[in-house]
Formats: C-alpha cells, sequence, structure tokens
C-alpha cells in the first residue's frame, strides 16, 4: 500500500475521514443523503464540470461533503 504523505494545499479544508466500514455508512445513508444534498450536489456539480479532472480539482466540495457526513 502506498501512502502518499505529501501535505495538501492550504486552501482545501481540513477534515478527518470517517473511519467506518460500509455498514455503518450504507444504514446511515438515507439521513446522510438528506442532511449532505446540498454540499454533495455542489460536488457532483463540480466533477462534472471539471471533465474527468475532478479528483483534485473538487477536493474542497469533497472534504465538505465528508465532514458533514461525519456531524451526522
Amino acid at each position: 500500500v502506498l501512502i502518499d504523505t505529501t501535505p495538501l494545499p492550504d486552501h482545501i479544508p481540513k477534515v478527518d475521514e470517517i473511519g467506518c466500514t460500509s455498514g455503518p455508512l450504507m444504514s446511515a445513508s438515507f439521513f446522510i443523503g438528506a442532511r449532505c444534498k446540498a454540499y454533495n450536489d455542489d460536488y457532483m456539480m463540480c466533477k462534472e464540470e471539471a471533465h474527468g479532472r475532478g479528483e483534485f480539482e473538487c477536493m474542497r466540495e469533497g472534504r465538505k461533503v465528508t465532514r458533514c457526513a461525519a456531524s451526522v
């Protein structure tokens, strides 16, 4: 397993990973989806507009989705 230890740029929000398996995430997905819809929509729109380059360009939006999901 390769782990990239390069720090992210400062403009990308810092957020811890959720740290749970797919079971709890699947059981909470309805609530996560309802509460985080706006963040998720922003992320998906960013990825669509990035034309295949969205993994890095949309990291800020992706981090917001992760932070919202962790708050549920």
